[in-house]
């Protein structure tokens, strides 16, 4: 047998060798206990993410209702052989956006500002105080009123075009 076999060999077994990395088990910097997998599984998504989803969920809701009353007032006149008054368009979006329960969504979003730092044990800047968010500051987010998703609603209807 000669030198290159052996070495020829040796390679081999190291490359079929198990290691950390082709292991059914790879390297964690951290362990869960059984009990702290359960407990995971049973509480389920954190406070603050649900608590934003549904934000996230009305908003969109709302700004789309606001767009297809955009869409079927704009339609209508133009079946109608009439250019859409701009500002008859927006005052009715904006008596639209006055019917939304903006009461229970400012509250989801004071809620949200008050609790989330602390739930998601968000950083503080040093100098500052200031929570941070991935290296940068955290903005509380702003409460929603009915020019504000008339303003919203133009945004996506100015995007599409």
């Amino acid at each position: 047998m000669s030198d290159s076999d052996d070495d020829f060999e040796a390679r081999l077994a190291r490359k079929s060798a198990p290691t950390a990395f082709n292991s059914a088990d790879p390297p964690r910097n951290f362990s869960l206990s059984v009990n702290d997998r359960i407990r995971a599984m049973t509480i389920g998504a954190p406070a603050y993410a649900t608590r934003k989803k549904s934000i996230e969920d009305r908003e969109e809701r709302f700004v789309a209702v606001l767009v297809a009353l955009h869409d079927t007032l704009v339609a209508k006149r133009a079946r109608a052989g009439h250019v859409p008054d701009p500002a008859v368009v927006t005052k009715a979006m904006l008596d639209r956006a006055a019917t939304f329960d903006l009461a229970r969504l400012n509250t989801l979003i004071a809620t949200h500002n008050r609790y989330y730092p602390i739930e998601a044990n968000l950083s503080t800047d040093m100098r500052t105080g200031e929570y941070l968010v991935y290296g940068r500051p955290w903005l509380p987010t702003e409460p929603w009123t009915a020019e504000r998703f008339v303003a919203q609603a133009k945004a996506v209807i100015a995007a599409r075009a």
